[in-house]
This record gives C-alpha cells, sequence and structure tokens, in this order.
C-alpha cells in the first residue's frame, strides 16, 4: 500500500512540489583536528590562511563541503587538498559549531573531527589550496587550578622552529548543573587561531587526554603492532605526564591481542600486541 500524507500525496508527489527555496540554506564545512606524536610529544597540524577571512591566522585545515559530496569524503579531499596527507588517517565526528556570526562571509556551520595519522605523515605534509604556510605545532593543555567553581588550564601550540606561540588561558566554571567553558588570548602569544578554532582544539584536547585508551584514540598513534613499552610512550605523550607502568599495562591489555610474535628492545625480545577494537562489545568478566 502506497503511503500518502494528510494532502493525500505519494512521497513522490510531495517531493516534485516542494519549494527547496522556502529556506536560506547555509553553508557548510569540515575542520580537521589532526593529531600525531613525534618526537615523545603531541603534535597538531594547522595551516597560515592566506586569504580573507583571518588572513594569517593559523586555523585547522578544512572546507567547504559539495552539496553532492558525503561529510567523510570532504574530509579525506580537504586534506589531500590543504596538507597534502592522503593515507592512513583516522578521523570522527568530535562536534558541530554553529553560532550565526562565528564566519563574516556567511551562514556557516562546522563539523569538526577528530583526526590522528602516523608520525611518518608529518614529512608528507605541504601546503596547498588557500593555505598559505603549514606547521606541526607542539600542543600541551596543562590543569593550573581546580576547585568546585571550576577550572583553570592553559592551551598552548608552539612552532619552535619558526618562533610562533599560541596560548590561550581557558576557564570552566560551574553553572548549575553544567560547565561553561570560555578562553581567551594570553598576551605572551605572538599569533592567534582563526574563527572559533580554539574551541574545537580544546574540546579535542579534554577528548584525548581523559579518554585517549577507552576511546581507541591512542592506537590510530601507533603502528598496527606495538610492545606495551610503546604504547604507555604514546599514552603518555597525549596526557602530559608519567604514569604507572604496572597499573598501565594491567588495564591496556584489556584491550590488546596478543600476535604471538616478539622484537628486539634493549636487548630483549618484547612480546608485540594488537588493538582490539570489539574490546568496548566483550562481556565484562568480574
Amino acid at each position: 500500500m502506497t503511503e500518502v500524507n494528510a494532502r493525500g500525496q505519494t512521497l513522490e508527489e510531495f517531493l516534485a512540489a516542494y519549494d527547496e527555496t522556502l529556506y536560506r540554506r547555509p553553508s557548510n564545512t569540515v575542520d580537521m583536528i589532526l593529531m600525531t606524536i613525534s618526537e615523545g610529544s603531541l603534535k597538531i597540524l594547522l595551516v597560515k590562511r592566506g586569504d580573507h577571512p583571518f588572513i594569517h591566522d593559523w586555523a585547522l585545515p578544512g572546507g567547504f563541503i559539495n552539496f553532492d559530496e558525503d561529510m567523510e569524503a570532504a574530509v579525506e579531499r580537504e586534506l589531500a587538498e590543504e596538507t597534502n596527507i592522503k593515507d592512513h588517517t583516522y578521523f570522527k565526528q568530535l562536534y558541530t559549531f554553529g553560532n550565526a556570526d562565528r564566519d563574516p562571509r556567511t551562514r556557516i556551520i562546522t563539523t569538526a573531527y577528530l583526526s590522528m595519522t602516523p608520525e611518518e605523515n608529518i614529512r608528507n605534509t605541504a601546503a596547498g589550496d588557500d593555505a598559505a604556510e603549514t606547521g606541526w605545532f607542539t600542543i600541551s593543555k596543562i590543569t593550573e587550578n581546580t576547585d568546585d567553581s571550576g577550572r583553570k588550564s592553559v592551551l598552548r601550540m608552539d612552532l619552535d622552529e619558526k618562533d610562533i606561540h599560541m596560548i590561550y588561558d581557558v576557564n570552566d566554571s560551574v553553572r548549575s548543573n553544567y560547565v561553561e567553558t570560555r578562553s581567551s588570548l594570553n598576551p605572551q602569544s605572538n599569533a592567534k587561531l582563526a574563527c572559533d578554532h580554539i574551541k574545537a582544539i580544546n574540546m579535542a584536547m579534554d577528548q584525548i587526554q581523559h579518554r585517549a585508551a577507552s576511546t581507541g584514540i591512542l592506537f590510530n598513534m601507533l603502528p598496527e603492532e606495538f610492545t606495551l613499552r610503546q604504547a604507555q610512550t604514546v599514552y603518555e605523550a597525549i596526557i602530559g605526564r608519567k604514569t604507572d607502568t604496572g597499573n598501565f599495562r594491567r588495564d591496556i591489555k584489556k584491550m590488546l591481542k596478543q600476535t604471538g610474535r616478539k622484537c628486539a628492545t634493549g636487548g630483549k625480545a618484547a612480546e608485540l600486541y594488537r588493538f582490539n577494537p570489539l574490546y568496548s562489545f566483550l562481556e565484562e568478566k568480574i
């Protein structure tokens, strides 16, 4: 039986009569928070804008979604066009930002993707499209004070080889049953981020520092097969501090599969492991 609406229209008749010009259309973009681990530090890829708006500011790589393009396809295309990175990149949706005045060109709604890539992609990076240059910034977020009223943190991005430093003071304030986050550029900075990209980067840092292992994000920065020491080194680079080796190995092994292979490390053989993406679906046994 063919379904009809209250006006007696079939789906085909409804679509034929639909006026898509009734509503103004916002533009839609994707932005990528692309990170890796290099030389024991967490890195984020930023591009320097070569045109208005936000000319000469540093920004997340990204761009407009074509009308007939899937969002994930837009992520892959924009990464290739703006940074020349084409392979071995993991990404997942983080958040959608849609303040009406976030971009002076028009109403633009953007979906931010948290992305991870192996270290070898650093040497493949090259600026393209409307990016004047790219840079892998060392990024950190350190909490300076926490009490019942909220939390104060410092989020900084440094490109030491070019003497570029962006420092943001982040304040999380308790408001009834939720937390309000505000950030401001520290006067010690000599560059700044475009648009509202600090919001996306701050949110990404909270996600990976507090959920790096439990969400599986950690393992996208490791080789397909890795040792427990490699996993701990990457984890410590993400969270910005040392961890207890015994506790870390006990907890992380629940998420891993042994490969049955070993590799030589420091004169002795170490077990090689793989991440088990299905670990979160396994029945807990206590």
